[in-house]
C-alpha cells in the first residue's frame, strides 16, 4: 500500500510538472491581451443579487468582465459583455467522465454566447471539453492554468501566459486577468461575498444570486452532479472563506508593488468584502 502511495504521489508530480509544456501553446498566445487596455477602467460583474438593482445597461460601452452562470441575466446580448470569465478546473469533464450540471448549462448556454462578441476565458482543461462539444466557434477563447496556492508574500505569479495560483473565487482570477491586460481602474459588482451568513445546509449554489438556479428546478437533484452542490460543514465554510479574503488581500498587496497605479474598488451594496475600497455604483460617472 504504501509503495502504491509512493507511485501516485510520483506520478501526480511529474503531471503536474509536465502541465506549463502541455499547454504552451494557449499559455503563449495569452501574451497577446498583455496591456492591450492600458490606463482604461474595466467593470468585473459578479452574480450577487444586489445587480437586479443596478441598470447594468449602462455599461454596454465599457470593458466589462462577468463570470459563471451570467448567462441567465435576461439582458445579456444587450449587455454583450467583452469578456466571459469560466476558471474552475472541476466544472469541465476530464477523459471519461460524464458531463456534470455545469458542464450541462454551458452547453446549453453555448448558442448565447456565441450570439455575442464576447470573449472567453476558460480554464485549460476545458479546451477538450470545447473541442470535443464543437461549441463557441464564434468566440475567441483564452485559457489559463491554475496550479498551487497563493502564499504570504508576493512569490507568486500573476501574469496569465504562466501558471497562476488557484484563486478559490473566479472573480480573483478575473481582477487577475484584468491587470494583465492593463487596466488600472477595476470595479467589482454583484460581489456581496457573503456566504457566512449562511447556515451549512445551504450548498454555495444555493446561495442568493440575481437568477433563481436552475438546479432547483431539476426534478433528479444530485448533490455529486456538481462539486459546488455538496454540502459542507460551517467550519469548513469558514476556513475556505478565510483562505478566499486571504486571497484578496495578497493579490491587492501584489498588485500596489507591481502595479501601483492600479484602483479597484468595491461597488457592491453591502458587501462583506473589506480588502477593497467601497464606492457606489450610482456615483461611477458613466
Amino acid at each position: 500500500m504504501k509503495l502504491k502511495n509512493l507511485s501516485n504521489r510520483i506520478r501526480g508530480k511529474i503531471k503536474a510538472l509536465s502541465l506549463p509544456y502541455q499547454y504552451a501553446d494557449v499559455l503563449n498566445r495569452n501574451s497577446e491581451l498583455k496591456n492591450i487596455h492600458k490606463e482604461k477602467r474595466c467593470f468585473i460583474i459578479g452574480n450577487g443579487p444586489s445587480i437586479k438593482e443596478q441598470d447594468l445597461l449602462k455599461l454596454r460601452d465599457e470593458q466589462t468582465f462577468v463570470v459563471n452562470s451570467f448567462w441567465n441575466h435576461p439582458q445579456y446580448k444587450e449587455i454583450n459583455p467583452k469578456y466571459h470569465v469560466i476558471i474552475d478546473a472541476d466544472v469541465f469533464p476530464i477523459d471519461n467522465q460524464k458531463n456534470n450540471f455545469f458542464s450541462k448549462e454551458i452547453l446549453k448556454n453555448s448558442e448565447l454566447l456565441n450570439s455575442c462578441s464576447t470573449k472567453l476565458f476558460f480554464h485549460a482543461f476545458g479546451k477538450k471539453f470545447v473541442e470535443k462539444n464543437g461549441v463557441f466557434d464564434k468566440n475567441n477563447i483564452y485559457y489559463l492554468l491554475s496550479r498551487g496556492q497563493m502564499g504570504d508574500g508576493s512569490g507568486f505569479n500573476v501574469e496569465i501566459d504562466r501558471i497562476i495560483p488557484n484563486t478559490k473565487n473566479v472573480i480573483v482570477a478575473t481582477i487577475i486577468i484584468a491587470a494583465y491586460m492593463g487596466f488600472d481602474e477595476i470595479y467589482l459588482l454583484g460581489c456581496e461575498h457573503d456566504f457566512l451568513a449562511y447556515p451549512s445546509d445551504k450548498h454555495y449554489e444555493k446561495f442568493p444570486h440575481f437568477f433563481d438556479n436552475p438546479y432547483d428546478s431539476k426534478a433528479d437533484k444530485n448533490p455529486t452532479d456538481y462539486y459546488a452542490m455538496s454540502v459542507v460543514p460551517y467550519e469548513n465554510r469558514i476556513y475556505q472563506a478565510g483562505i478566499l479574503f486571504k486571497n484578496y488581500r495578497l493579490l491587492k498587496e501584489k498588485l500596489s508593488k507591481e502595479r501601483p497605479d492600479i484602483k479597484i474598488y468595491n461597488a457592491t451594496p453591502n458587501s462583506f468584502l473589506d480588502v477593497f475600497p467601497k464606492t457606489s455604483f450610482e456615483d461611477i460617472k458613466l
